[in-house]
């Protein structure tokens, strides 16, 4: 996997696209340009479905699509 074509290629896919997969793991192709596989978690059924697509889960990015009208905190200590 060639990492900066990858990274080209991730940065230029289309949001609008890329909305269809919010909340679940996708699984990207080598150069980065589509979503190979996606599942809502990112186990044994998505490796399978790597597997099918005909990669291997082992050399393939897998990321989660959060909502991004979502905000996530951070934290968890108590302050006192």
């Amino acid at each position: 996997m060639n990492m900066q074509e990858f990274i080209k290629n991730r940065s230029q896919f289309p949001a609008e696209e890329l909305w269809k997969y919010i909340g679940k793991y996708v699984a990207w192709s080598p150069d980065g340009t589509k979503i190979i596989a996606s599942d809502d978690d990112g186990g044994q059924r998505l490796a399978a479905a790597i597997r099918a697509a005909g990669f291997d889960p082992s050399e393939t990015l897998v990321s989660f699509v959060s909502d991004p009208d979502e905000v996530f905190l951070g934290g968890g200590g108590i302050i006192e």
